[in-house]
Parts: structure tokens; sequence; C-alpha cells
């Protein structure tokens, strides 16, 4: 039954390929294939001999996010393994992402999940071991590692119980693709569970944790910066509320709190989670009356009351400077940001109850003391009780940080999986 599923997705695949570029093609967007050719050789796995190094570790990611979360693992794995590292991605940001790696020999646009595509890459890449992240699971992808000798392996896995529940329709494919695993890695006992269900064998699950953990950062490389940023509109020694990867009703929010809490003496920073919204931004900002600015205007005005982070790459460092931080994607439904980015500068974490990309996070904060859930009623009262409180809220923040501290170790025990399986097949 699983070959005969993933015949008919092979069958299908031609005419949803040519129905996807078309519409493409005829949408607005279409300007954005600025390199039509060379991403249609790529996904068509159309390489030359020669243009994929051969006998490499090959990491497929599929965007931005999982290559940046995946780079202390490459630069573990190339070292344990001792040969050149190939990353595919799924989009072309991710691809630009790996490309700027020094650790990574080749990036590349992976091939759609067409067997003879995905055949004809392996082919020309003989890759030595193929490692997927998170939950790009492609069907032909790993038939044809199988069907190749190459051992394939999920490493940092994850599902959400809506997508067990999908894939559960066509369980036979996915018991065929996922029963090739040489292991499974998995973040969480909840993933375990239904990658279980899904076929994996249970002797070849691991629950290591999450490796996006390893990467916080607790010492901010533009710190120097936003404290020049911060003495340039006068607020050195100010009380700061800084929110984090906002949305538009989170900044409504936000801006029908603000008057009181400007009578309080709190300045605000906020960073959008999308910078395109700039323009809508403005006017909101004008049409709210307060004294405001961006982060890339060259003069300040002393009197600015609210700042937007309008430039990217210094959310971190914001996060530095606060006194009370807020995390976005949380009182909308966009299952929260990183909550633990202010947390491990030990920051007092706020957020909304929208915490499902991150429960285990969310949890652990709110029941060590360290984060506080808030929504469009109380988000102003607890933003003003906690500041008026500098005793409780370097108490909660210090809980914050230890519950930061507590998720991060994922990669070392991938790396120790790694090593268990390499040792039994030689």
């Amino acid at each position: 039954m699983g070959h005969f599923l993933l015949l008919l997705t092979n069958l299908a695949f031609p005419l949803a390929a040519l129905g996807v570029l078309l519409g493409f093609l005829l949408s607005p967007r279409r300007g954005l294939l600025k390199h039509l050719t060379q991403e249609l050789k790529e996904r068509f796995g159309l390489e030359e001999e020669g243009e994929i190094p051969q006998g490499a570790v090959w990491i497929h990611c599929a965007s931005v996010g999982e290559v940046m979360s995946m780079k202390e693992m490459i630069a573990r794995l190339k070292t344990f393994y001792k040969r050149d590292i190939l990353v595919t991605t799924t989009t072309e940001a991710g691809k630009e992402t790996a490309l700027k790696n020094p650790q990574i020999a080749k990036a590349l646009l992976a091939p759609l999940d067409f067997y003879p595509s995905c055949k004809r890459f392996i082919r020309l890449a003989k890759p030595h071991r193929l490692f997927i992240v998170e939950r790009e699971i492609w069907p032909n992808m790993l038939e044809a590692a199988h069907n190749a000798g190459v051992p394939a392996a999920l490493i940092n896995g994850r599902i959400s119980a809506k997508s067990a529940r999908a894939y559960k329709w066509v369980r036979p494919l996915f018991k065929r693709v996922l029963g090739t695993l040489s292991f499974a890695a998995l973040q969480t006992k909840d993933a375990a569970a239904r990658y279980e269900s899904l076929g994996v064998k249970a002797d070849k699950i691991f629950v290591c944790g999450n490796v996006k953990y390893d990467t916080l950062n607790d010492r901010p490389a533009k710190t120097a910066e936003v404290n020049k940023l911060l003495a340039a509109l006068g607020w050195s020694g100010k009380q700061i509320l800084v929110l984090g990867s906002t949305h538009p009703a989170e900044e409504t929010m936000l801006l029908r709190a603000a008057p009181e809490l400007i009578k309080k003496g709190v300045k605000i920073i906020f960073a959008p989670r999308h910078l395109e919204r700039k323009p809508e931004i403005e006017i909101t900002l004008r049409q709210s009356g307060l004294h405001h600015a961006f982060v890339s205007q060259k003069e300040f005005d002393k009197n600015t009351d609210v700042l937007c982070a309008d430039v990217m790459g210094l959310l971190q460092s914001l996060y530095a400077c606060a006194a009370l931080t807020f995390v976005g994607g949380s009182v909308v439904p966009r299952g929260a940001h990183n909550l633990l980015e202010p947390a491990i500068l030990s920051k007092t974490v706020l957020f909304g109850k929208y915490f499902y990309n991150t429960p285990l996070t969310a949890q652990a904060l709110l029941e060590c003391g360290g984060g506080v859930l808030v929504d469009e009623n109380n988000f102003k009262e607890t933003v003003l009780r906690l500041l008026a409180d500098p005793a409780q809220l370097e108490n909660m923040s210090e809980k914050a940080r230890k519950t930061a501290l507590s998720f991060k170790g994922a990669t070392d025990k991938i790396m120790e999986v790694v090593n268990n399986y390499e040792r039994k097949t030689t």
C-alpha cells in the first residue's frame, strides 16, 4: 500500500508542479523569480556532473530558521565525519543563509519531491549520510536515499498533533519511508509518540531537546550600539519595556497602554515581526499622537517615548537593555516566538496564551515564575505592577535565566546518538 501511494504521488506530480508554476508566473509575485533558470535546474535535480560535492554529509533544512539553528550542529558533524557539508533548503532565503556559513561546502535548493529528480540528485552527490532537520519529511527523498544505500536520520525532529493526524490518512506511505530512518533524534516526548505512531521504531527514537536553545546568546553583539542609541534618545538609566516580534493586534494593545506607561516614566521599544509593515506602522504611530521615532533615523528628539526597531539584527541587544520584556505572536494566535531569547538575558518575560509553538518553554517559565501571562485586558496593569517592584522583578528575572539554561544541551545529546549509531555500524 505504501508503495502504491508513493507511485500515486509521482504520477500526480507533473500536473501539480505545472499548476503551481503557472499560478506563480501569473501572480503579482512573479517578480520574485529573479533566477528562474537556476532555480528550476536545482528544483529538478538537473545539475551537471561535478557541480555537487560527492561523498559529503547532506543536511536538508526548510528555511532560514532551520539553517541558523543548525549552525553548531553543522560544525560538529563536519568535525565528526571529517567530510564536506552539503546543505539543501526548501526556500531561496534558506539557501542564501546557508551560503554565508563557511562550514558549508555547497548550498542548493532541494530537488522537488519527485522520485526521478531525487534519484538523480543522489546519484550526482553520492552523499555519505542524509540528515533531515525538524519536519522536512519528503517521501521520495527518503525513498531514493534508501534505495541508493544512503543512511538517513531525522535530527531536531518535531511534528504537531495536527500534522500527525493528517499524516495518518496516508499512514502506509509514512510507515514505509519513516521505517527506513537510521534513527530519529526528536525535540519532545510528544513528538516521539507521534512519530512512533507513524512508523518509526521505538528503539530508533531518542528525545534530545531542541538545538535552537543551544544558540541562545547571553552576550549580544550590538549592545554597545544600543547603548549609544539610548544615550542619543536620553534614555540611559530609564525603565525600558521591550516588545519583540510584534504583530498588529499586539501593537494596538501596546499603544492603548502607552499613555499611562509613559506617565509613569516608562520608555517603550517594539520590534515588529515583519518589517515590510513599516508604512502601516508609521501611520498608526502618527495617529496615536505619541512622541515616536524609528531606529533607522540618524537624529532623535529627546522627547521620544516610543521607539520602533525597524532594522534587522538588533532585537537581542534591545532585550539586553530592557527592564521588562514581551514576546509577540502570543496574544495573537501565532504560537509565540522565541520566549527564551530575553529569558537567557535574565529578563522577566510577558507573553499571551497562544504559545502552542513553544509549549515546553512557556510552561517552564510560568511554573518557575520567570514568565507572566498577559492579554489585552491586563497588559498595562501587569507592566506597571512589575516595574513598581524592582526586587520582585529581579527575582523573577533570575528564575527566567535558570529556565533558559535548563533547555540547553540538545546538540551534545544528538551527537551522542550519532556517535552511538556509527559505532554500531562499524
